[in-house]
C-alpha cells in the first residue's frame, strides 16, 4: 500500500507541529520517522493513524483518501510505545482480541492467532500471561496482535524505546525480519538514529514540524542535505568548524585541507565525519597538517581522539592498535570527497 502525504498540517493555535508535510512511502517499504523529540513525528503517526485529525492537507492511502476516515476503517495496525497489552490475558487472547472484536468466528481466530505467534516465534508462549514475558516478547505480541487483522499499513510509535540496548538491537532485526516476511508498508517512529539507519528503507528526518531530508539511509549520511542532518546522523557526531574559502582551497584555522574546492570565496560552515580522516605518526604527505591528540578513548576496536586546529576542536577515529596516547603528536590529511561545506542557511553547498 502507497503512502501520500500532502501539505499536511497540524497547528495547536499559532503553534504548528506540523509544517506543510509532503511524503510518499512506496508500497511495501519500512520508513523511519526520526527526529529529535518534539520535532513532530509522532504527531505525524498519530495523523496516519486518524487519532489526530489535520489542520490542513491530506492523506491517501493508495488511491483512497483517508484524511477523514476513522481510525478503525483504515486498515492499519498500530504498536504503542508501551504495547498496550492487556495484563489479565494470555498471549493467545491478546493476538485473538481484534479478531473476536470483530466477531469473527473463535475457532479462525485462534488459527489465525497461532499463525501470527509462529511468524513472530511465540507458539511455545501462547498461555503466558504478558507479565511472565520479557520486553522483547511482549513488544512480539503487540506486533503479532497488530498483524493478525491482516492490515495494509502497520505504524509503530517508539516500538524499542523500553528495552535494553542488547535486546534493542535482537528485537530491530526481528521487526525487520517480520516486516519483510509480510511484506506490509510500515512505518516507525524513532529518536535514535542507528536504528533508523539499520532497518529503513528510508529515513524522514524532522526538526520542529517540518521534513528536513528523506532518503536511503546510507546516501543521507554521505550526502546530508543541510546541517542539522549532518549533525543529527551519525556516532561520533560529524566535525562542525569554521570554514574559509579562498582560491579553490578550502582552511581551518589557517590549515589548508583541500584544494580544488569550486565555491565562492567566503566564510562557511565545514563538516567532516570522524572517520574521514588519514592519520600516521609520521609525515606521509606534502599537505599533512600536524595535531596533538588532547583526549584518547578506547571504544574496542577503535581510538576515539580529540585535537584541536584553532578554536576547532575535531574527533577522529582509527584503529586501536595505533599508538597514540594524550599529548601524542601526528599527521593527519582528509579523504577525498569528505568535507562537507554548508552556507549561511544551513544547506548543503557542496561535498569535496
Amino acid at each position: 500500500m502507497e503512502i501520500r502525504i500532502e501539505n499536511l498540517t497540524k497547528a495547536y493555535g499559532d503553534f504548528k507541529a506540523i509544517d506543510n508535510m509532503n511524503l510518499t512511502i512506496a508500497d511495501g517499504d519500512l520508513v523511519g520517522l526520526l527526529g529529535p523529540s518534539g520535532c513532530g513525528k509522532s504527531t505525524t503517526l498519530f495523523m496516519l493513524a486518524g487519532l489526530n485529525k489535520p489542520t490542513a492537507g491530506r492523506i491517501f492511502f493508495g488511491e483512497h483518501e483517508v484524511t477523514d476516515i476513522a481510525p478503525e476503517d483504515r486498515g492499519i495496525g498500530l504498536v504503542f510505545q508501551n504495547y498496550a497489552l492487556y495484563p489479565h490475558m494470555t498471549v493467545e487472547d491478546n493476538i485473538m482480541f481484534p479478531l473476536i472484536n470483530r466477531k469473527v468466528p473463535k475457532n479462525e481466530a485462534r488459527d489465525r492467532a497461532y499463525e501470527m505467534a509462529k511468524m513472530v516465534q511465540l507458539e511455545g508462549l501462547m498461555k503466558r500471561k504478558p507479565k511472565a514475558l520479557s520486553g522483547g516478547q511482549q513488544q512480539r505480541v503487540a506486533i503479532a496482535r497488530a498483524l493478525v487483522k491482516k492490515p495494509e499499513v502497520l505504524l509503530l510509535d517508539e516500538p524499542l524505546s523500553n528495552l535494553d540496548a542488547k535486546l534493542r538491537v535482537e528485537t530491530r532485526e526481528e521487526i525487520r525480519r517480520i516486516q519483510q516476511e509480510v511484506k506490509i508498508t510500515t512505518i516507525f517512529v524513532t529518536h535514535d538514529q542507528e536504528e533508523a539507519m539499520s532497518i529503513s528503507d528510508k529515513i524522514a528526518v524532522m526538526e520542529k514540524g517540518v521534513l528536513q531530508q528523506y532518503e536511503v539511509p546510507q546516501k543521507m549520511y554521505l550526502n546530508p542535505g543541510n546541517l542539522f542532518v549532518a549533525t543529527f546522523l551519525g556516532t561520533p557526531q560529524i566535525n562542525v568548524f569554521d570554514a574559509e574559502v579562498h582560491d579553490g582551497k578550502i582552511y581551518c584555522a589557517g590549515n589548508m585541507l583541500r584544494s580544488g574546492c569550486m565555491v565562492p570565496d567566503g566564510s562557511y560552515k565545514g563538516g567532516i565525519r570522524p572517520e574521514s580522516f588519514n592519520v600516521t605518526l609520521l609525515p606521509s604527505a606534502p599537505d599533512a597538517i600536524r595535531a596533538e591528540a588532547s583526549h584518547v578513548r578506547m571504544t574496542g576496536r577503535e581510538l576515539q581522539i580529540r585535537f584541536n586546529l584553532g578554536a576547532n576542536e575535531f574527533r577522529l577515529l582509527v584503529h586501536s592498535d595505533m599508538q597514540i596516547g594524550v599529548g601524542t603528536p601526528f599527521y593527519l590529511t582528509t579523504r577525498e570527497k569528505q568535507i562537507l561545506l554548508f552556507g549561511q542557511d544551513g544547506k548543503t553547498v557542496g561535498k569535496f
